[in-house]
């Protein structure tokens, strides 16, 4: 697996790829739970999840290729992947929101080396 040249420790890279790769399969779980409790597709909370789940393998892919866009998608999982962990955290009524809260929340904190070694 490569890394992207974004000036930052391979280990740094991979640690943020495998965050992204951890959130994505939460956000994605979150939105099943979501569905399944009646929330529709269309729901904002629902968007939101499909939105970080889509960005997390868009980060994957642009960190593995060394894209010049990996700056950008880790900036956007840093800040998508901090508003995800906040809601869930605060969302006491579902127990599962705490897993997605500490997955989103491990994908922030992966991100943000990776935002100052540019």
């Amino acid at each position: 697996m490569t890394g992207a040249r974004l000036g930052g420790a391979r280990a740094d890279v991979s640690r943020c790829i495998d965050a992204s790769l951890q959130c994505q399969a939460a956000c994605e779980a979150g939105m099943a739970r979501m569905v399944a409790q009646g929330q529709t597709l269309s729901s904002a909370s629902v968007r939101v999840l499909r939105q970080c789940a889509e960005l997390c393998e868009l980060n994957v892919r642009a960190l593995r290729k060394e894209s010049r866009l990996a700056r950008r998608t880790t900036s956007l999982c840093f800040e998508l992947s901090s508003l995800v962990a906040r809601t869930a955290w605060l969302d006491a009524d579902d127990p599962g929101s705490y897993t997605l809260a500490k997955d989103a929340l491990r994908l922030a904190r992966s991100c943000h080396p990776l935002l100052f070694s540019f």
